[in-house]
């Protein structure tokens, strides 16, 4: 126990940079992968503590960053055990988690995601509703500068990776909401008055839609 305590106090953190926009629940799978690698068990405590040593900016208290947010860490561990929307990982704060090969899976993409910041714009799933200050003509002008736009413009090829990372999201995301996140951005574009827009999200649709329903 002792030396399984020594290699969590020894991780080194990384750089802000490279996380900032990565949402919590991957950077938990991440950190479960990495205690598993190193054979550490995925004990609550062990996982507070990785987490917290490894991405600081993103699991310290707000009024105490020396001090790990157990609640925020708690909320996000319990989140990839939601089989309905992720079944990431399988377990309890109270007895240990484990990760399953969906979540080992899920960590290996958040490792490239890591070591190439380029693709971060494909590191945060989709979420139902615009955050909070965010216009429609924001997210308009936020996917007319994503390169997928760009290339839609020129007519070159888009994959379907380039198509998830579009949505900010994985092959594993839930079509419905998939389909919900690419609906909303449309709704956006037609509110913005960007019939430009519009008609590319609607081509994504269509050139898509077995990923999508």
């Amino acid at each position: 126990m002792a030396d399984e305590k020594k290699k969590i106090i020894e991780l080194k953190s990384l750089p802000p940079k490279s996380y900032e926009n990565i949402d919590l629940d991957r950077l938990a799978v991440y950190a479960l992968c990495v205690l598993e690698q190193k054979k550490i068990p995925l004990y609550f405590d062990y996982s507070a503590v990785a987490l917290f040593r490894l991405f600081p900016k993103k699991f310290s208290m707000a009024n105490f960053s020396r001090y790990p947010d157990t609640n925020r860490i708690n909320k996000a561990l319990r989140r990839l055990t939601d089989q309905a929307r992720k079944s990431w990982a399988t377990g309890t704060v109270e007895n240990g988690f484990s990760l399953t090969d969906l979540g080992r899976e899920v960590g290996k993409q958040v490792v490239d995601i890591l070591n190439d910041p380029q693709r971060q714009s494909g590191a945060r799933p989709p979420t139902a509703t615009r955050s909070r200050g965010r216009s429609a003509t924001v997210e308009t002008s936020e996917i007319k500068n994503s390169e997928t736009y760009k290339k839609w413009q020129v007519k070159e090829s888009i994959n379907s990776y380039e198509f998830f990372a579009f949505l900010k999201a994985t092959p594993y995301t839930p079509k419905p909401l998939l389909l919900e996140h690419l609906n909303r951005l449309k709704n956006s574009a037609t509110t913005a008055g960007d019939k430009e827009v519009l008609a590319f999200l609607q081509w994504m649709e269509g050139k898509f839609t077995n990923l999508l329903k």
